[in-house]
């Protein structure tokens, strides 16, 4: 029997979690109200507790022993997958935020997958659309190449925020109005909002 390499292991977890629900609703009408529509509580909690982190001002941060939590809550969810414990679509919309904040490609290009299940499963897809945009964003960044929806800004030295480059012949404005972002022009301004409110602080 041949093995599944690591590195495919989390994808080859979504596919059997992902099969495994479509057989499920399929075949099991009668369970969906107890069953596929019941979101994983659990999972919320560590969503939360994502969130919550990043919610006080990035200076306030202790960014190493935030890595640590993260890796955590990104086993956690690897075991959940596993567990096929992730059903709904805002279980796959939480199962994707949390490895948004991963530390390498394999991690985002894992959020993005997720995403785009969260919006399969979902007849309101603007907040599963942008998450599927800003891994992709993400996912591009981590491979040196410029994102197509412009999601994603960087912060230097000096704390200086600028638009991370954007390859504009690839996404038009109207398929990022379509996914929930905002046009290149709205991202821009949103730079030099983030750059006012540096300006201002104490």
């Amino acid at each position: 029997m041949k093995c599944i390499p690591i590195k495919y292991l989390p994808l080859f977890l979504i596919f059997v979690s992902f099969s495994s629900l479509t057989v499920e609703k399929a075949g099991a009408c009668q369970d969906h109200d107890n069953k596929i529509s019941q979101e994983n509580s659990h999972l919320l909690e560590l969503f939360n507790q994502d969130q919550s982190a990043r919610s006080i001002p990035h200076r306030e941060i202790d960014w190493s022993s935030l890595d640590h939590e993260d890796k955590n809550r990104r086993g956690k969810v690897l075991k959940m997958l596993a567990d096929g414990r992730i059903r709904t679509s805002k279980d796959y919309y939480h199962a994707a935020l949390i490895f948004q904040h991963g530390s390498d490609v394999e991690d985002i290009r894992l959020a993005h997958s997720l995403a785009t299940i969260a919006a399969i499963l979902t007849e309101n897809k603007s907040k599963a659309n942008w998450l599927k945009a800003a891994t992709w964003d993400r996912l591009m960044m981590n491979l040196d190449q410029p994102q197509w929806y412009g999601t994603q800004f960087i912060k230097d030295n000096s704390g200086n925020w600028s638009l991370y480059n954007v390859n504009s012949d690839i996404i038009s404005d109207q398929q990022r109005i379509d996914w929930s972002v905002r046009t290149l022009d709205e991202s821009k301004a949103m730079e030099k909002s983030l750059n006012s409110k540096k300006e201002s602080e104490p």
